[in-house]
């Protein structure tokens, strides 16, 4: 077999800083075994695959979160912009309902002046002719 170099290489001379460490020795070990072991390397790669997908998921619930705040927050504006809109249009609606009022209470207006002055216009050329006499 071949040989694999070495994980930890201890920089003091002192016996206490050769001594192998707990932790180091397990992860060494570990990827020693899955190095070696086919079931090994498809299990920490499953483990990495669980990891990968757990923080995309992460990722996407943040996404959707906020996605969801912006559909809200756009829902509530168009509602107050549709109470806005339809509280002017009843609004216009009532101004153009006076307005028609107006035009007609004038066009009667107009109407009843108009006969007048054809009155007027008579009674004064009548009043010419008999002075004419």
């Amino acid at each position: 077999p071949r040989r694999r170099p070495l994980l930890f290489r201890p920089q003091h001379s002192s016996l206490s800083a050769m001594a192998p460490r707990p932790a180091l020795l397990l992860l060494a070990s570990a990827a020693r075994a899955a190095a070696t072991n086919p079931l090994g390397a498809v299990i920490s790669l499953l483990g990495q695959l669980e990891s990968k997908i757990q923080a995309q998921g992460e990722a996407e619930e943040k996404a959707f979160k906020e996605f969801t705040a912006w559909c809200d927050d756009a829902a509530m504006n168009k509602e107050f912009e549709i109470k806005t809109a339809t509280a002017s249009r009843d609004k216009l609606t009532a101004s153009i309902s006076k307005a028609t009022g107006d035009i007609e209470a004038a066009s009667s207006k107009i109407e009843e002046l108009a006969a007048s002055i054809a009155s007027d216009e008579a009674d004064l050329k009548s009043a010419t002719v008999i002075r004419e006499k």
